[in-house]
């Protein structure tokens, strides 16, 4: 691997790059044109990538936080990303225990072009044949389905002419209220019951999902610290580098 140049070096090497490719790359295969303001690593330094010029693609801000969001890497992904911003299209975010409903209500309400947004969905599609709940959880599969539902998050802020619909379990106020911040929209809470839930978890043939209820109300008696105040983890930064 070849190390990246830092200091005054660094600095001069990214306003080349900026100079020589001053539209983002991936905005204009997308029929776009949006300066580019990252210099970023196709293979990202962390996994082994160069810091030639060959490795290197200009991306916009935004362009670049869903590449990033959805690499492979060694490092887990964010379940709550902080970098999101609100949907330029109507959202409905749909939240509540396993069991409560949740996909029933948005194949009952959402339309044929309607952007959904569900991680159970995602793993599925990755992974045909997955059933959620049937047995423990691949972390592999569950981080590779988070990079890609949090990049779908972060592209609604450039959708149009449709609505999307987001499910996430959310057991506490103070975590919907976060998702709400960042995305706006309207939440809707589905909770049918505890013993309801947990009799639609048996009657589907999915028992698993009956500790994942208890887990839920465990979780939404406890009080939810937002992302920006909990210890900050290792991950990887703008330059490709873990921070």
């Amino acid at each position: 691997m070849i190390g990246r140049l830092r200091g005054r070096a660094g600095v001069k090497q990214r306003l080349r790059r900026l100079h020589a490719e001053p539209l983002c790359r991936e905005c204009r295969k997308n029929g776009r044109v949006t300066p580019a303001t990252v210099p970023d690593h196709i293979v990202p330094l962390a996994m082994g990538g160069t810091d030639t010029d060959d490795n290197v693609q200009c991306l916009c801000d935004d362009c670049h936080a869903s590449k990033t969001s959805t690499e492979a890497n060694a490092f887990a992904a964010s379940n709550h990303p902080v970098w999101l911003e609100p949907s330029a299209i109507p959202l409905t975010i749909v939240s509540g225990p396993p069991a409560s409903g949740k996909t029933t209500y948005i194949r009952e309400n959402a339309g044929p072009n309607d952007i959904v947004i569900d991680l159970d969905g995602i793993m599925s599609r990755l992974r045909p044949g997955y059933t959620h709940w049937s047995n423990g959880l691949d972390t592999g599969l569950f981080n590779q389905a988070i990079r890609v539902r949090n990049a779908m998050l972060g592209s609604l802020k450039k959708e149009s002419g449709k609505r999307a619909w987001f499910i996430v379990s959310a057991p506490t106020p103070g975590e919907r209220a976060w998702w709400q911040r960042k995305l706006g929209g309207e939440v809707v809470l589905l909770h049918p019951g505890i013993e309801e839930c947990k009799r639609r978890a048996l009657e589907r043939g999915t028992p698993n999902a009956v500790a994942g209820i208890d887990r839920w109300v465990r979780a939404s008696r406890e009080p939810w610290v937002p992302p920006e105040s909990r210890p900050k983890k290792r991950q990887i930064g703008l330059d490709g580098w873990p921070e």
